[in-house]
Formats: C-alpha cells, sequence, structure tokens
C-alpha cells in the first residue's frame, strides 16, 4: 500500500491477520489491531500497533475501533477445527462479518479486504476451483457453511455502498502466534503424533504470499471481486515428507484407509461432545482433504502480482520457526 493510513485488522492475533499486521506497521501504517484480551495480544503484535479492545461478535463494541479507520482487513474468523458447539462457526464467521461490514459501512470505510476461502467454490472432487463458479449449494460441514453464508451477507451489505474486496486463500501456513490447520500437522508429524496420516491432498500457500495478495487487494482489487490464492496442490503424505525432509529426515507415517479413517471420524465426533476430547480425525477436516480441490491462482497472478511460494521454502521457514519457538524437537 502506498501513502500512510489509518488501518483496523480483526484477527489479528491469528495466523492471517497478524502476518498482515506486521506487514503493514513494518510499511509504516497506523495499525489498529481489534482485540478481546489486550495483555494476551500485545506480546504478538509490534509495539507500533494500537489495541482497541473489542469483539466481531458484540456489534457495539465495534463503531470505535473503526472510528477514523480507512481501510479494514477483516480476517478474524473461526477455522475448519473440531469444535464441540459447532454454532460458533455461524456465530464468529457469518455473525461476526455481517456484524464488521455493517459497522464498515457506517463508519464510511474507504475499502474493506475480506479474508473468505476456497471453500466457497464448486469442484468436483480432484478437480480445479475457479473465481467464476461459486458453489451455490450448502456444504458438508460447518466451518464451510458458515463462510458460504458470510459470502451471501457480505454482498447484500456490498450493494449497499461498501467497497469490498474477497481473497480467497486455499489452506495457508508458516510463522503463526496461533497452530490450527496445516501448521497443526506440522506439530503433529514433527513431535511423532500421527500414527496415520488422512488419505487425500489439499491446496497449499505460504503466509507470506497470502498476505500480498491481502494488501495487494487493497490497492488495487477491485470491488465484489474474488482472488483464489494458492502456491500447489499436494498430497497429505507429499506434505508429511517435505516436512521431514526439511526437518532433518525420516520416515513419515502410513496414510491410513479412506474408510477406517471416515468411520474413525463418524464414530469419534459424537463421543467427543459428550466426553469432551478432541478427536483424532474431525469429520470436517476428512472431508475437506478427501474433496482434494485444486486451486487456479491466475487471477491472483494476473491482476495483483501474486508469486507463489516454492514449497521446499516455504516448508523450511516454517519448520525452523518452530523450532525456534521451541514447538518441535531441535536439529539433530
Amino acid at each position: 500500500m502506498g501513502a500512510t493510513m489509518n488501518v483496523l485488522v480483526t484477527g489479528a492475533t491469528g495466523l492471517i491477520g497478524n502476518a498482515i499486521a506486521h506487514r503493514l506497521a513494518e510499511q509504516g501504517h497506523h495499525v489498529r489491531a481489534l482485540v478481546r484480551d489486550a495483555n494476551k495480544a500485545a506480546p504478538l503484535l509490534p509495539a507500533s500497533v494500537e489495541l482497541v479492545r473489542g469483539d466481531i461478535t458484540v456489534p457495539e463494541s465495534l463503531p470505535s475501533a473503526m472510528r477514523g479507520v480507512e481501510r479494514v482487513f477483516h480476517a478474524a474468523g473461526m477455522p475448519e477445527q473440531w469444535q464441540k458447539d459447532p454454532s460458533i462457526f455461524d456465530r464468529v464467521n457469518r455473525q461476526g462479518t455481517v456484524n464488521v461490514l455493517r459497522a464498515a459501512l457506517e463508519a464510511k470505510v474507504n475499502r474493506v479486504v475480506y479474508t473468505s476461502t476456497m471453500d466457497v467454490f464448486a469442484a468436483p472432487r480432484g478437480g480445479t476451483l475457479v473465481e467464476t463458479n461459486i458453489d451455490t449449494a450448502p456444504k458438508p460441514t460447518w466451518y464451510e457453511r458458515s463462510k458460504q453464508a458470510a459470502e451471501r451477507e457480505a454482498e447484500v451489505i456490498r450493494q449497499q455502498g461498501l467497497d469490498l474486496v474477497y481473497v480467497n486463500p486455499s489452506a495457508v501456513y508458516g510463522p503463526s502466534p496461533v497452530h490450527v490447520g496445516l501448521n497443526s500437522l506440522f506439530l503433529q508429524v514433527l513431535n511423532k503424533q500421527a500414527p496415520l496420516l488422512p488419505p487425500g491432498g489439499v491446496s497449499i500457500v505460504y503466509v507470506d504470499g497470502c498476505t500480498d495478495v491481502h494488501l495487494a487487494a487493497a490497492e488495487r482489487g477491485v470491488s465484489g471481486e474474488r482472488y483464489l490464492v494458492s502456491d500447489e496442490h499436494v498430497s497429505v503424505a507429499t506434505l508429511a515428507r517435505g516436512i521431514l525432509q526439511a526437518a532433518g529426515g525420516g520416515r513419515p507415517p502410513p496414510t491410513g484407509p479412506t474408510l477406517l479413517l471416515q468411520a474413525l471420524a463418524t464414530v469419534s465426533d459424537p463421543l467427543a461432545r459428550v466426553f469432551g476430547f478432541t478427536p483424532l480425525v474431525a469429520p470436517g477436516q476428512l472431508s475437506f482433504l478427501l474433496w482434494d480441490a485444486r486451486v487456479d491462482a491466475s487471477k491472483a497472478r494476473r491482476e495483483l502480482g501474486f508469486r507463489p511460494t516454492p514449497f521446499a521454502e516455504g516448508v523450511a521457514r516454517t519448520v525452523a520457526f518452530l523450532r525456534e519457538q521451541k514447538l518441535v524437537p531441535a536439529a539433530a
């Protein structure tokens, strides 16, 4: 982004939002972060970032955070992971987004960049996602349906006059204060906590490239347009091998049979809700991996200058970060 601006970031303690907040602060912008707990958030953000207490699910906390803001990066959300009460996906991802976008419209914010997901698009198993093919049928998981609903509501608010650009990342990984999604696979593989790998594959994007696209979308994106972001597609087995190779070697766990893992996910999900444990394989995550969708990121490359991060480079940086944080064993 060019001239210094007043910017609000939601989700600034999460994977994507944290990277955006750091990058904007490095560029000299006045960055405000909406946080629920300032004491917990402060160590995760540059000292120059202004912490404003608020919550995207509490609409009355948002107007003061929006005051004087020119751009909003709405990266807050509940990622695809198992939750005892799955209705939290709708409360955070759909209603939270409605609250943020309505507040931005009221505050006359110049532009909002909304972090959506590749999951809102349609493709058959193993197919390729493009921006023009939005899935109008309900998706199989609570997370995906919440993001579909969020985009539908966002479009209504955009048509009321909000300048809004969508960024639709594939599975994001890399240095982060939180370790969900792909980062959790890094931890499981490196700490030898994964007896079996799930089958299937996933389109991935390293967090730096994903951040680049968000900033470019704020500058040059077209209101109402969606921009898919992905470096490449890998199988889960290939990802595990790459993680171990970056860490110095080792044999990855075997890939479990699809039917076995589907049965485990189906059986463990209701038990986990009763007994309060996290299932080894969450049904939503397994469904996503078995979808095995590819992402066509040519629009982001063409219009926003996106440059994919090579797989080996992104994985090596992530392993090095996790070692620095002492979350995985040090190099032998």
